[in-house]
């Protein structure tokens, strides 16, 4: 049940991502709540229920967005099963570890996001290089005070 109501939260997230924040861009970058949201609950929930939250999330995301269908899925899958599984072994409580959770999973997932892009697509801008350094950091510093 509590896995089913995360679900629904999630769903809520990603209606709020797609109608208002990614309208609130600055530079073209804007932050992912959804992200946020899947790094904060993996830190409380089992690798695999974290992986299939981050899968069905990842999954509606792209549904609702176009592009290639399935990446954001697979890497919300990953991401969320290995925050998972460094649950143990990180004080979540401190501040300064979310923060550092958020940003190396949000370097991550623009990371390959821009090599799925420019693999498939074949683009390469230099914005797109800059978000991923800079979307990181806004990530992480929303993510400090967002916890459940």
């Amino acid at each position: 049940m509590k896995k089913i109501l995360l679900c629904i939260l999630g769903f809520f997230i990603i209606i709020l991502q797609n109608s208002i924040i990614n309208y609130l861009s600055v530079f073209g970058m804007t932050i992912n709540i959804v992200l946020i949201y899947l790094v904060i609950i993996s830190l409380y929930l089992d690798e695999l229920e974290s992986g299939i939250i981050g899968a069905v999330l990842g999954i509606i995301l792209d549904s609702s967005v176009g592009g290639l269908f399935g990446s954001n899925g697979l890497i919300f899958f990953g991401l969320a099963y290995m925050v998972s599984y460094i649950k143990d072994k990180v004080y979540k409580e401190s501040p300064i570890m979310i923060f550092t959770i958020i940003l190396g999973a949000t370097f991550i997932y623009c990371g390959l996001s821009f090599l799925l892009s420019k693999t498939i697509y074949n683009v390469c801008q230099l914005t797109s290089i800059v978000k991923i350094v800079v979307v990181p950091i806004i990530n992480s510093l929303i993510g400090i005070n967002w916890k459940i």
